[in-house]
């Protein structure tokens, strides 16, 4: 299970901010990965969110996070030209 607190208040709902607060151990498959935001607060790690819009937080520093990350981000270039 994989869960995320919401911050903010009511009054602040479009400042909407998800954070990380436990860490999945699997590692995602990266065809499904459409983005990521980095977290640094509470843990260090990385919000990678899927075609589905489902927010999935892993460790930063595993070696298969940043391929990952490489790859969403060749794909982003990708689509500008």
């Amino acid at each position: 299970f994989i869960y995320f607190s919401l911050l903010g208040s009511a009054s602040s709902q479009s400042m909407r901010k998800y954070s990380c607060v436990s860490l999945s151990p699997k590692q995602l498959n990266v065809r499904n990965l459409v983005s990521y935001e980095k977290q640094q607060i509470p843990t260090d790690a990385i919000m990678f969110i899927t075609a589905k819009g489902i927010r999935i937080c892993v460790r930063a520093n595993q070696q298969w996070v940043q391929t990952a990350i490489k790859q969403i981000d060749d794909r982003r270039g990708a689509k500008r030209k």
